[in-house]
This record gives structure tokens, C-alpha cells and sequence, in this order.
């Protein structure tokens, strides 16, 4: 009988155990497959300026040729992306800090970028144009001696323009002036502070179509590659990519795309590439804020503009607060303590660094290109907490000795009376300069766009790649600015008045 049991044991201490094995690997079957996707998200890093390769839509989402191709190369590869819209002549620096994995960027192979990163197979093939006015005769890298040549900087045209690429042709003692988008390096030509502009013919064309009293030239010998570019060492990740393009050019998914963004018409026979032939002052406003309703650019903008200041005011107004109070504590010593020894070597280097400078190094190198927003705030917020220090601490000097020395004389403490007696007096000295320095970070967040947040002057920026116009989309964001700013000076003269009403 125990035998028996015990066998009975066994058989059932065995079937437990499959049965758990089997429930184990059905488990860890679909777990390692979660797992082998979650490593295959992709951070791609990409200039949202430069339509039709990418751009963003009238909803503030990235779009364009490049775009559309690598999401539908990932979907073919079971790979999911991750967009993060930087600076064109920041990319290869965030890859290099391992903060993105691939550039879509209309980028071409060059022996210097090799150095850097890995290429992929090339998914279009495009040349390099001149544009200059049409009175002058510019149609050669020959023509271009001694004249002063607009270009993207970091681009393949600003190699060619500075010498530093001689694959296509040589251009000497050429005076290059570089610009963060190619729109820009068009209104220089426009405004005769420039002679030309090298760029890819493509957006060469679209210019010249957009924009009277310009042409362009097609420089013979510069068909140039165009790739994606993958983190140096990383063939696992070339190679998904190489073999998505190949699926997607198989499929017919490629020939769709590229008569989308190429031919100037989509599935539904609209325009892609943001042109109009219309004239006169309102159908160009029409144009430019009406169609894709652009005008949501600058309201989401204003938005983020309004949110990321004051987010920042209220983390410079708790650091300045704790900077004044060890400062003046030390000073009420006698003594330097290591706190205020901290703080005013704090405060020192922010006075004298410029804040754009402060950003990337925040944004880039200890936020790695992640959490932009928090990145903004934190930067924005340190550089306000050096300023708001001053004020508070200015505001509590300039209460007279007296007011303190009455106060002790009544039996307070030093806490109490800088709560009942200094503080009181001293907020009607801080306030009116607070609410100056909340309208002076409302413009300072206007280099947003260095780290791609799209603020209200990247809105405009936006607009401007869009419509290849970019008086009116600067203008309409200055009008923008200078209202909010009105407002607020209202707010607080108003806000003034009350307090020395209270005198």
C-alpha cells in the first residue's frame, strides 16, 4: 500500500512538474518575445526643416519622405521608432553620445562622417544646385570664387561650399555663411547679403518655384547619395535596415512614397511641398497660416512657450530663494560658509555663461537628448535661480538695519522678525522685479529650438520650411511676443500700484 502511494506520488509530482514546465515556457515564450521587441526600439534623431525629406504636418507631427520610409522599413522589420527632432548640425554628435541610434536626415556618405557612423544601403540619389538671383551668371563651383555662398550648416553643400569635400567639384575662396535652416540661407540670398546658395536640387527646385527672381542651376557631376545613418559598429541594426529597404522597394511601398513627395502630389492629388502661385498680401497670408492650418503652430507654441516659463519661474524662484538665504546668512556671520562659497560660484558662472550655451550642455549632455521638456525647465529654471537670487537678496538689503534691530529690541527671534517685520517690506522691492524677470524668460525661451522643442519662434521656423517664406511667419511670432508681453506689463504696473497704495 505505501508503495503504491508513494508510486502515486511520484506519477503526480511529475505530472505537476510538466505541467509547470509546459505553463513555464508558454510564459517566457511571449516574455522573451516582449523583451526581444522592447530591444528593438529605435531612437532615430532627424531636422524637421527640410520638406518634403522631413517635416511636420499641420498638427505639429513629423511627416516627410525620409519619415514615412524608415516607419515603413521598421514595420517591415518588427522595429519600433522613436522620434526626436534635433538640430541638423547636432546629429552626429547626439549618435556619437549614444543618445540616438539612426539619422533620417537626407544625409549623404562622406569619408569624414564615416569616421562616426555606419551607412546603409542609399535610398535616393540627388545632386547638388546654385541658386542666385536671376540677373547674375552663377552656374559653375567655378562661378562661385570670391562670392559669399549661403548653406545649412553641417550639410553636404556647406562641405562643398568651405572646401572641405572635393568628390564633386572644387570651390575656392568662397566667403560661407552657414545657417541653421535652408530657408534662412534662401532669405540671405533674398536680402543680397549672399551671392548663392548651394543645396540639393530638389529643394533647389521648390525655392525657385516658391520665391520670384531667383533660379537655379543644376552643377553637373554631383549625383549624391542619400543614406541613413546607423551607430558606428551596430551591423545588426544596418543590416534590418538594409533589408527593409529591400522589402519596401519589393513590395512597391518605395515607388508610392517617392511619387508622393517627389511629384508634388499625394494619394489624394494634393500638394505635398507647400508652394503657391497665388499673389497679392492676403491670399499669401491665406497660404501661409491658413492651408494645413499652420496657424496651430504658433498656438501650440504659445502654449508650450507659456508652460516651460512658467515652470521654470517657480524652480528659479524656490533655487533663488535658497541662494539668498545662505548668501545672507553668511554675510549675517561675518563669515564665508561652504554653502555661500557654492552659491556664489553658482551664481558667478551663470551670470556669466549665455543661456543657450546652458541648454545644450543640459539638454545634451546630462539629459542625452531625452525628456526635452524637463531639460528645458531645469535649465531655464537654473539660470532664473542665479538672477531671482540677486533680487531677493537685494530686496531684503534694502530694508534699513533698523527695521531689524527694532524687531530684536521686542523680543524676536532673528526668524521671527525676517518672517513678521523684513520679509513684508522687502516683497514690495522683489515682487515688481520678479514679474520682470518672468517676461525676460518668456523671451529667452526662444532658443528653444536648439534642442528641437517647438516653441513659438520654432513654430515660426516651421512655417518657414513649409511655405519657403520667412518675413510674414517671423513677423506673425514677433506680434505674438510683443502682445503677451504687453500684457503682462500691464498685469504688473496695475499689480505696482496696488503695493504703494499699501505704503
Amino acid at each position: 500500500m505505501n508503495r503504491e502511494r508513494s508510486k502515486k506520488k511520484s506519477v503526480v509530482f511529475i505530472v505537476l512538474l510538466l505541467i509547470v514546465a509546459i505553463f513555464g515556457q508558454i510564459t517566457v515564450m511571449p516574455l522573451q518575445a516582449a523583451v526581444k521587441k522592447e530591444n528593438k526600439k529605435i531612437v532615430v534623431g532627424t531636422n524637421a526643416e527640410y520638406a518634403p525629406f522631413e517635416y511636420r504636418n499641420s498638427d505639429g507631427e513629423l511627416t516627410g519622405f525620409d519619415y514615412d520610409l524608415l516607419e515603413a522599413i521598421a514595420a517591415e522589420e518588427d522595429m519600433v521608432l522613436v522620434w526626436r527632432d534635433l538640430p541638423f548640425d547636432s546629429l552626429i554628435g547626439s549618435m556619437e553620445a549614444g543618445d540616438i541610434q539612426i539619422i533620417a536626415a537626407g544625409i549623404g556618405p562622406t569619408e569624414e562622417r564615416k569616421q562616426s557612423v555606419d551607412f546603409t544601403d542609399v535610398y535616393y540619389t540627388g545632386s547638388q544646385s546654385i541658386i542666385c538671383r536671376e540677373d547674375q551668371k552663377i552656374s559653375t563651383f567655378a562661378d562661385l570664387n570670391q562670392k559669399t555662398v549661403a548653406v545649412l550648416e553641417g550639410s553636404m553643400s556647406d562641405m562643398i561650399a568651405s572646401g572641405e569635400n572635393c568628390d564633386y567639384g572644387v570651390v575656392e575662396n568662397a566667403f560661407v555663411k552657414r545657417f541653421k535652416t535652408a530657408s534662412s540661407a534662401i532669405m540671405e540670398l533674398k536680402n543680397n547679403a549672399a551671392d548663392a546658395v548651394v543645396i540639393d536640387t530638389i529643394m533647389a527646385e521648390i525655392y525657385c518655384k516658391q520665391t520670384d527672381g531667383l533660379k537655379y542651376s543644376e552643377v553637373e557631376g554631383t549625383d549624391e547619395d542619400t543614406v541613413f545613418c546607423v551607430e558606428k559598429g551596430n551591423s545588426q541594426l544596418k543590416e534590418l535596415i538594409n533589408n527593409g529597404l529591400e522589402k519596401v522597394r519589393e513590395n512597391g511601398t518605395y515607388e508610392k512614397l517617392y511619387a508622393a513627395y517627389f511629384t508634388g502630389e499625394d494619394g489624394d492629388g494634393q500638394q505635398i511641398l507647400g508652394t503657391s502661385s497665388d499673389k497679392g498680401f492676403f491670399p499669401v497670408l491665406k497660404f501661409i497660416f491658413g492651408n494645413e492650418n499652420r496657424w496651430r503652430y504658433y498656438l501650440n507654441g504659445l502654449g508650450i512657450t507659456i508652460i516651460v516659463s512658467l515652470l521654470s519661474v517657480f524652480l528659479g524662484i524656490g533655487i533663488g530663494l535658497i541662494t539668498a538665504v545662505l548668501r545672507l546668512s553668511a554675510d549675517r556671520k561675518g563669515k564665508k560658509t561652504f554653502g555661500s562659497i557654492v552659491t556664489s560660484v553658482y551664481v558667478d558662472i551663470i551670470r556669466g555663461t549665455p543661456s543657450v550655451l546652458q541648454l545644450m550642455i543640459i539638454y545634451f549632455a546630462v539629459f542625452h537628448s531625452r525628456l526635452g521638456y524637463m531639460a528645458a525647465v531645469v535649465s531655464f529654471g537654473i539660470n532664473s535661480g542665479a538672477y531671482v537670487s540677486e533680487v531677493i537678496r537685494g530686496g531684503i538689503l534694502a530694508v534699513d538695519r533698523g527695521q531689524m534691530e527694532a524687531g530684536r529690541s521686542l523680543g524676536l527671534s532673528y526668524r521671527d522678525t525676517m518672517r513678521f517685520i523684513v520679509m513684508p517690506q522687502a516683497v514690495k522691492n522683489i515682487l515688481p522685479a520678479m514679474g520682470n524677470e518672468f517676461i525676460q524668460l518668456i523671451k529667452e525661451t526662444s532658443i528653444l529650438g536648439y534642442v528641437g522643442i517647438a516653441d513659438l519662434t520654432k513654430a515660426a521656423s516651421y512655417v518657414s520650411s513649409r511655405t519657403y517664406q520667412m518675413f510674414i511667419p517671423l513677423l506673425a511670432a514677433g506680434i505674438i511676443y510683443y502682445l503677451l508681453v504687453k500684457m503682462l506689463t500691464v498685469i504688473l504696473r496695475r499689480f505696482e500700484r496696488r503695493l504703494r497704495e499699501s505704503d
